[in-house]
């Protein structure tokens, strides 16, 4: 991971490293605020995408970009989505 990841770990109350699918169920059910994935394939990817939009929230790369196709991921609220992604783009 790198140095950014590690400083933003550092800096939440709570961090859990589980599997890609349970994680994101959480985060669309509301048990976890945020789900940030440093490695991802599209075929990770392709049905998170409509499941965390449907439920309200946003889901980029590390940079923002659109997560189509993109090897990270970023997935939050529309309101804790930009604080992450600036965590890891200093």
């Amino acid at each position: 991971a790198t140095e950014p990841f590690e400083k933003l770990i550092r800096s939440v109350k709570s961090y859990r490293c589980i599997g890609d699918g349970y994680a994101y169920t959480l985060l669309a059910t509301g048990f976890v605020d945020a789900v940030v994935d440093p490695i991802m394939f599209p075929w990770d990817l392709a049905a998170l995408i409509p499941i965390i939009r449907g439920a309200g929230g946003t889901i980029t790369t590390w940079q923002g970009d659109e997560v189509v196709g993109a090897d990270s991921s970023i997935a939050a609220s529309p309101e804790l989505h930009p604080a992450l992604a600036a965590a890891l783009n200093p």
